[in-house]
């Protein structure tokens, strides 16, 4: 080989991280999740996904359809393409196409030539041309919502194995976000409608007439509104029953629904009361409405009060009020006073013409019903407020007693067989003066409180001891007492109860029953929209938990750390006092665990390894399950701290499979806890891929440079182990510092790399059996700078590069080639120096024999300090001690 040219130091190269390779997608992915999750609006949020993906996919073309399962078809939402209209107006049916092939088995496509694929179906009006697709199905909760379809055109248009991965972990996001979009939609729906008849609730007319009389007040328009209240309903409820009624106001309600314009707003504000808001319209558009609406009324017949009849009150804003308050008051002024000159009549509000029943026509139970209409409109308006199930009960009780000086007031909820207590006032008497009495669950059936919930009726009791499902309260004194129970109905389903207690007998009448009864409709309504709200907020939660997880996750460096991660994860997202992750093993199919939370259950526990004849019956798992202690007896001892119900979630790595496990509490709903746990499942399994295949692209690299290395010394016989024989030491060393995982990596890469600069110097040179002349040497210390060069083309040998060059520097600050010194060499560097020495000190060189180890150990300790580091000299020292 030739001399090569004289080689000139560079420059030191920057230090920087070692590089996170395909991890990073999977970071931006985590973010993405985040900003999605937290779109509210839904036309907003199919925007922001298309926005997104373009950050995390890029794309020519995307498109979102909604999922109708009824009639099984596939709705465009959002096209971003020049074919927008064509595609906005085209729906897919299940299973036509490869978009509905995809919705249809529930399966992602990757079709990197689409327009050949057997399954494709064209959009019409679209031109046919070569294009890559990838579909995916959103899915979340176990429901089709819809699908994702990104198109890149033309003939080398495709999208890779990385990418599409990318776009279904993002479809994950994507179907969640807008299942949330629709339930928040539908949620505030219903905080807005009237559940029975489907119009406006009270809420609503509030709501809208202020944003009405402001849009008046600004534009000097007008806005009118029209108070309407059926004549002799009472008589219908009272001959008929309820369900008569009801169906008399669905029909009522689809009259008035049928009389408006578009711009208008039909509310229900109350029992048998209705409004009707009228952007720009004054009294003669009102009255013209008000009889249209009366005549259609009429022709509503029943048998208890004949013809269908309304009592009108009309008010017009600003004129009669400038604030919604005063303009409602005015209508219902107006309102009241058509019904006192008799039915059917239509009134508007005129300050002097208003009329009310004379004196002596107001009796008691007209005050009595007028205060208890006042107490529920403030109940109405307050419990709108709350989302709390706890602090809806009090503001019940509270409310309440304003108008019953009850002895207690107790509402329960229902969670399956039994009844929980939420809110309590008042007293419970004790056996003895003093005694806390605390309320306890009661099971569906037992006692009074039990059986309303059972059947669903109401009961008043005059005297609770004597009663037939009377039951003293556990701990309470045998007292005389009368009590009013009442269900809480959602639809058909009752939710709960509400008791009242009064001392002494028949203290409650049909009037309280009546009273109680429109309160536990108000109150049915507001707890299961709190219950609602708990509910969201809990998997909003579980959303972040699993974002967070998610984030953590990416952070993982090898199978270990991913189990360990996921482990500590599930057991913090769950509240498990137990988790543990479990994969078979490649040699004989038993379920090894990898990971356990707390504690290490491998850590020869009878959990560590089940046999694989053990799995058999479980193996075809798919889907997350649970399993009680008898299940679990079967394979193992139950773990400590839990009673051996556990929910699992199966997933498969390369072939292998594997669970993540997690102790849940017998009594508690298992939905959640599967649903989560197979969220966690799946992203285990894609960070265990992940780990696995960069521990073998790692294995590979490093054989091939261990293969260059042996290639380089294979030409000097006294050096042919040399550089592993360094590597082997140097992490002894490296470990007895106390080095981290990475910095050993960098270390043993450091060290396998330290000569391969020598490819450049002369073998004339590097097996010469005498000394070296000046020329010669000059150019053997050039050998550091050469390997620099050599490994600068590979981006993620940055920190290595540093390592080999500064191989030779002396801890004096003699070596070369830049004569750096003390702390500015790097650690590895230092170490690699020693190693280096003692091992050309006890192996027979070209120019003299070995020294011997003793030798050896003592020119080590004679150069602490000069030419080596003093630690790194006592740290090796220590290593060939041992």
């Amino acid at each position: 080989m030739s001399d090569p040219a004289p080689i000139e130091p560079e420059p030191r190269p920057q230090i920087s991280l070692v590089s996170t390779g395909s991890a990073e997608p999977y970071r931006r992915l985590a973010e993405i999740f985040h900003d999605v999750l937290s779109e509210q609006s839904l036309d907003a949020l199919l925007e922001r996904i298309a926005d997104t993906l373009a950050e995390l996919v890029p794309y020519e073309d995307v498109q979102i359809y909604e999922a109708d399962e009824t009639a099984r078809e596939l709705i465009p939402v959002l096209a971003r393409t020049q074919w927008a209209d064509q595609v906005m107006s085209e729906r897919f049916s299940f299973g036509e196409g490869i978009t509905g092939w995809a919705a249809e088995n529930r399966e992602a496509v990757l079709a990197n030539q689409a327009h050949l694929d057997p399954r494709v179906r064209f959009v019409p009006g679209t031109p046919v041309e070569p294009e890559a697709l990838v579909a995916v199905p959103l899915i979340a909760r176990g429901q089709l919502k819809g699908t994702l379809n990104i198109y890149r055109v033309g003939e080398d248009a495709a999208f890779s194995d990385e990418e599409f991965l990318l776009a279904k972990r993002f479809g994950d996001a994507a179907a969640l976000a807008i299942d949330n979009a629709h339930i928040r939609a539908r949620l505030e729906h219903q905080a807005e409608t009237d559940a029975l008849t489907g119009l406006y609730n009270h809420r609503a007319f509030h709501d809208r007439l202020r944003q009405e009389l402001l849009r008046a007040s600004a534009s000097h328009d007008a806005v009118a509104v029209v108070m309407l209240d059926l004549d002799d309903f009472k008589k219908v409820n009272d001959v008929y029953g309820h369900g008569i009624g009801d169906h008399l106001l669905h029909q009522v309600a689809d009259v008035l629904r049928a009389s408006v314009r578009g711009t208008d707003a039909v509310c229900r504000v109350g029992g048998e009361e209705f409004a009707v808001i009228l952007p720009s319209g004054d009294v003669k558009s009102s009255t013209i409405l008000a009889e249209r609406i009366g005549e259609e009324l009429g022709k509503l017949e029943t048998e208890a009060v004949g013809r269908l009849t309304v009592s009108t009150g009309i008010a017009v804003g600003p004129d009669d009020a400038a604030n919604p308050r005063e303009l409602v008051a005015c209508a219902e002024v107006a309102m009241m006073t058509a019904k006192t000159r008799g039915k059917g009549l239509i009134v508007p509000f005129d300050e002097s013409g208003r009329e009310r029943p004379a004196e002596e026509a107001i009796r008691r139970d007209d005050v009595r019903s007028i205060a208890h209409l006042k107490m529920l409109q403030s109940l109405s308006g307050k419990l709108s407020r709350l989302n709390d199930v706890a602090q809806i009960g009090l503001t019940i009780s509270d409310e309440l007693r304003l108008l019953v000086d009850y002895h207690n007031c107790r509402l329960f909820l229902r969670d399956e067989d039994d009844l929980v207590p939420v809110a309590f006032r008042g007293d419970l008497t004790g056996t003895s003066p003093g005694d806390a009495v605390k309320l306890l669950p009661i099971k569906v059936g037992r006692g009074i409180t039990g059986r309303v919930a059972e059947t669903g009726d109401p009961l008043l009791v005059g005297d609770a001891a004597q009663h037939e499902f009377g039951e003293q309260i556990a701990g309470t004194a045998e007292i005389t007492e009368s009590l009013l129970a009442v269900p809480l109905k959602y639809g058909q389903r009752v939710t709960g109860v509400i008791v009242i207690s009064k001392l002494g007998l028949d203290q409650f009448d049909a009037d309280d029953l009546r009273l109680l009864e429109v309160m536990a409709g108000h109150a049915s309504v507001a707890l299961e929209n709190a219950r609602l709200y708990e509910a969201q907020r809990r998997e909003a939660e579980s959303a972040k938990a699993l974002l967070e997880f998610s984030r953590d996750l990416a952070e993982a460096t090898g199978i270990v750390d991913v189990a360990e991660r996921v482990a500590r994860g599930s057991a913090s997202i769950l509240e498990s006092p137990s988790t543990s992750v479990w994969l078979q093993s490649p040699d004989d199919g038993a379920l090894e665990c990898l990971a356990a939370f707390p504690g290490d259950e491998s850590g020869g526990s009878a959990l560590g390894r089940i046999r694989a004849e053990h799995l058999e019956p479980w193996l075809t798992r798919t889907e997350p399950y649970t399993v009680d202690s008898a299940d679990y007896a079967t394979i193992a001892t139950v773990p400590e701290g839990t009673d051996g119900t556990f929910a699992i979630a199966p997933f498969t790595v390369d072939g292998r499979w594997g669970v993540v496990a997690s102790a849940i509490a017998p009594k508690r709903a298992h939905e959640r806890e599967l649903e989560v746990l197979g969220s966690i499942a799946r992203q285990t399994r894609l960070a265990l891929q992940t780990a696995a295949s960069f521990q073998t692209l790692e294995r590979t690299f490093l054989s091939t440079v261990e293969a260059l290395a042996n290639a380089l010394e294979a030409n000097d016989e006294y050096t042919s182990t040399h550089a592993r024989w360094i590597t082997d030491l140097a992490l002894k060393v490296g470990k007895e510092l106390g080095l981290e995982a990475q910095e050993l990596k960098r270390l043993e890469l450091g060290a396998l790399f330290h000569d391969i600069g020598k490819i450049g110097i002369p073998s004339r040179i590097l097996t010469k059996a005498g000394p070296l002349t000046a020329e010669e040497r000059a150019l053997v210390e050039t050998h550091p700078i050469l390997g620099e060069r050599i490994l600068a083309p590979i981006e993620q040998l940055g920190e290595v590069r540093l390592i080999v060059r500064c191989a030779h520097e002396h801890y004096d600050g003699t070596g070369y080639p830049d004569h750096l010194s003390g702390q500015q060499i790097p650690l590895e560097s230092r170490i690699v120096l020693a190693c280096d020495a003692f091992h050309a000190m006890t192996t027979d060189r070209p120019y003299r024999t070995s020294l011997g180890e003793d030798e050896a150990k003592r020119r080590l300790v004679e150069g602490s300090g000069t030419q080596f580091d003093p630690q790194v000299v006592d740290a090796l020292l220590r290593v060939l001690g041992s």
